[in-house]
């Protein structure tokens, strides 16, 4: 036996092909939670061991909530597959070129609420009050502030406060206490809580951006990119497809998506 034989096969021993082939799919859950880390990686298990069946090759799980730290992943290509907001996806294709290639059903905005006491019935009337909003890099405080630059709203100086809490209900919370004049939070939760808060009311509403997308990292292979997309459409229609949008809380699953879809977004942000 050779020593480039021997030196061939001590590599090949060192690396195996399964850690080769290993995907590593990224998720963002785009707001902060008071849950246990433990349990959100437990809701979105389901999701990599249905990749990992269906491609038969190891996927491993990587959950954040840090914006920002995904963020730094994205931009070093660190990712296979990620799944996260839209402000987030937006960013990555242009930091890095990931590709979305499906994305929840729906659309997603923010929301201004007030107490009716304060007489605050519009933008304007916010000149000079104090502004809460939630974790400065989530998607409802991107969309605010998107929503009051393009009404040429300069936040810093119309406002006499902007004050950052890390989650929404403690947004709201610092409205209902009158620590703040005005929140933002997104449409959905602002709907529920406006409801269960009488005397609150939604006064305006920001610009609509489409739902979180599944990403693949640009050296991924059309032909991989397009198998993953299909398993992800086809979810609704397995059995184990259907276990894993019922733990993710998504049981619509997922329809198309492209660059077209997100690339609006990166000048609403501001990318």
């Amino acid at each position: 036996m050779t020593k480039h034989l021997v030196a061939l096969m001590a590599l090949l021993l060192a690396f195996p092909v399964s850690a080769a082939e290993r995907l590593l799919l990224g998720v963002n859950t785009g707001v902060p939670a008071r849950d246990e880390q433990r349990d959100i990686n437990e809701k979105y298990k389901p999701l990599a061991d249905y990749l990992a069946a269906a491609l038969k090759r190891p996927v491993r799980l990587e959950v954040s909530q840090s914006l920002s730290a995904s963020e730094r992943r994205l931009k070093k290509d660190a990712f296979d597959l990620f799944l996260g907001p839209p402000q987030v996806i937006a960013q990555a294709m242009k930091s890095a070129n990931y590709a979305p290639i499906a994305r929840y059903p729906g659309k997603l905005k923010a929301a201004f609420v007030v107490m009716e006491s304060s007489g605050i019935k519009s933008l304007g009337d916010m000149k000079g009050k104090r502004l809460g909003l939630p974790d400065k890099e989530s998607l409802a405080s991107q969309l605010a502030l998107a929503k009051l630059r393009f009404s040429r709203i300069t936040p810093d100086n119309y406002f006499a406060e902007i004050f950052y809490q890390r989650f929404q209900d403690a947004t709201l919370n610092a409205l209902k206490i009158g620590r703040v004049d005005v929140a933002v939070v997104t449409s959905g939760f602002a709907k529920n809580w406006v409801q269960d808060h009488p005397g609150s009311r939604v006064i305006e509403e920001s610009y609509e951006v489409v739902h979180f997308a599944f990403a693949v990292s640009e050296d991924m292979s059309e032909a991989d990119a397009r198998h993953i997309q299909q398993l992800l459409l086809d979810a609704p229609n397995t059995a184990d497809g259907r276990i894993m949008l019922e733990k993710m809380g998504r049981k619509d699953g997922f329809v198309s998506a492209s660059k077209d879809d997100y690339a609006p977004l990166v000048r609403l942000f501001g990318l």
